[in-house]
């Protein structure tokens, strides 16, 4: 391997994954760019996926294994940091893929453009490997010989993350200099919205981040994910999440301060969303979450980065659950 200037590590939580784990790792190992520290984390696996990934080691010098008791994916990667030499570090989740000039394309934006986080956009595929949407990239074309690239300073990244923009929450699709991670970790109390505060927190060190709208990650969709799953804890935490952010920006600058009223907005509407659709329904917590959100309402009305549903999401929520959730599955019914 190259010396540690050059290389960039690549951290992979791995957790029951087994049947997955080897098409991601395959992809990773045939990169273009060689110098790179593959670094599967095995999350206390129950099943044969330990020993794969120790299989997977000894095919391949640049692929470590680190074993721990089971924490959970924030765990799992805060692990992989601990453990990560590289210059540069990124993510991928083991039932995803990428393309074979993923990492080569990433570094090619952080050296040509100064930056400290490089993003591209990624596809969406089903389990059957069928490709859906486009999503996350500033343009539509993915045309690889007219490279299309969005920079953003410090204020504007961290806005356009929080709007759920080009940016996109994810870590996945993103490379980042060592040294902007020193002192931040995965929250492990957070289930929803992990990603996005990791995020939060790194983008607040940046000076220059640039995206790309070439989608080089492959994003696999298995099963119901937990943000689609029946109200829970976890959805009250990720109210609880864009508070902290909300009140953290309160005293910035106004374009940040309405960032932070636009997540917070959002984030109650789409919990809601998911307590009208799959239950159980929480009156005490619905009225809660109706009087933080009412003087928010205006001007979460007038912010240009929300889009049309949540538009229409918040003139049902004002007029009470019932509304709300008639407004729901009947839209439900169209989707």
């Amino acid at each position: 391997m190259e010396n540690k200037m050059d290389t960039v590590s690549i951290i992979i939580p791995v957790y029951n994954c087994g049947d997955y784990l080897p098409r991601c790792v395959n992809s990773l190992t045939a990169q273009t760019v060689r110098s790179l520290e593959i670094i599967l984390v095995d999350d206390g696996s129950t099943d044969r996926t330990s020993e794969i990934c120790d299989r997977l080691a000894q095919s391949d010098s640049r692929i470590a294994v680190v074993h721990k008791a089971n924490g959970g994916v924030s765990s799992a990667r805060n692990a992989g940091i601990e453990a990560a030499k590289g210059e540069f570090i990124t993510f991928a989740d083991a039932d995803d893929y990428v393309d074979s000039g993923h990492i080569e394309g990433l570094l090619r934006l952080i050296r040509q453009h100064d930056c400290d986080v490089a993003a591209c956009g990624f596809i969406s595929e089903d389990e059957k490997n069928v490709s859906g949407q486009l999503t996350h990239s500033c343009s539509d074309s993915n045309d690889a010989a007219n490279e299309v690239c969005c920079d953003f300073d410090h204020d504007s990244a961290v806005c356009e993350l929080l709007a759920g923009g080009a940016v996109g929450g994810y870590v996945w699709n993103k490379l980042y200099r060592r040294e902007l991670l020193e002192g931040v970790r995965f929250r492990g109390d957070i289930r929803i919205l992990e990603d996005l505060r990791f995020n939060y927190e790194v983008f607040r060190r940046v000076e220059k981040m640039t995206v790309t709208q070439h989608r080089t990650y492959h994003y696999i969709q298995r099963g119901q994910s937990a943000m689609h799953r029946s109200f829970g804890e976890e959805h009250r935490k990720m109210v609880e999440t864009a508070r902290e952010i909300r009140d953290e920006l309160a005293g910035e600058s106004p374009q940040l301060a309405d960032a932070g009223n636009g997540l917070l907005g959002t984030t109650i509407l789409w919990v809601s969303d998911v307590m009208a659709e799959y239950g159980p329904y929480d009156r005490q917590l619905f009225r809660e979450y109706y009087a933080e959100f009412k003087p928010l309402r205006k001007k979460y009305m007038k912010m240009s980065r929300i889009p049309l549903s949540y538009r229409m999401s918040a003139v049902f929520f004002t007029m009470g659950f019932g509304v709300f959730r008639l407004a729901v599955r009947t839209v439900r019914k169209f989707i």
